[in-house]
């Protein structure tokens, strides 16, 4: 084996997708794939047994017992600070992909894009730049130049939606909310949902935490 091969895990729970990116890589005489794995345990144990240069791993494991998203993320920076990370996902939700690039992540590759860009967005993070891949970049860098682009992710947030995350933050319920706004329980629960995808959370500690951020 040459000494020099980049060492490459692959972590992702759908094995098509595991695939795909081991026929790219193996394509190509300077990468190895060191492990490919189906969750965050088995992701975690791979990244303390063997060499790693680069994670490649998905942002969300179904049914996974284990965290994942940006506590993930966030984890695996904070504990293997020499691997770079480059998350691979169907969530590309603008919001998200900043907050994931924010977490310790080098690069984001949408699975709607070409996987063949893979070995460019491995060498990229190598030599300590960051990646994203050509389609979200393009929608992130025109998200800045709409109407609402330049605001702070607050300001995403309607005024109703500020009011339900406020109480939601204290410890309300759905119901407590909507007894203190007078508003139907349906119009509170589609409040909090709609905030949680402009703020790009995956679930509600996700959103709890993204809404203190922007709220201090």
């Amino acid at each position: 084996m040459n000494s020099k091969q980049i060492q490459v895990i692959i972590a992702d729970d759908h094995p098509v997708v595991i695939a795909g990116i081991t026929r790219v890589l193996e394509s190509l005489p300077n990468f190895k794939i060191a492990a490919a794995v189906h969750s965050v345990k088995e992701m975690f144990d791979a990244l303390a047994q063997v060499r790693c240069d680069v994670l490649i791993c998905d942002f969300a494991f179904d049914e996974d017992s284990e965290p994942d998203g940006l506590i993930m993320c966030e984890k695996v920076a904070r504990r293997f600070p020499e691997v770079k990370i480059i998350v691979v996902s169907q969530h590309d939700n603008l919001a998200r992909v900043k907050r994931i690039m924010m977490s310790g992540c080098s690069g984001f590759v949408s699975k709607s894009s070409a996987i063949q860009a893979l070995p460019f967005a491995i060498e990229e993070v190598l030599r300590g730049a960051k990646y994203i891949d050509p389609e979200t970049s393009k929608a992130l860098i025109g998200s800045m130049f709409d109407a609402g682009g330049d605001r702070p992710d607050g300001q995403l947030l309607s005024a109703r939606e500020m009011e339900v995350m406020r109480h939601y933050v204290q410890g309300m319920s759905v119901t407590q909310i909507a007894q203190r706004t007078k508003r139907s329980m349906k119009t509170i629960s589609a409040q909090k949902q709609s905030a949680m995808k402009k703020l790009g959370a995956k679930n509600d500690v996700e959103l709890i935490d993204i809404f203190k951020q922007i709220a201090e």
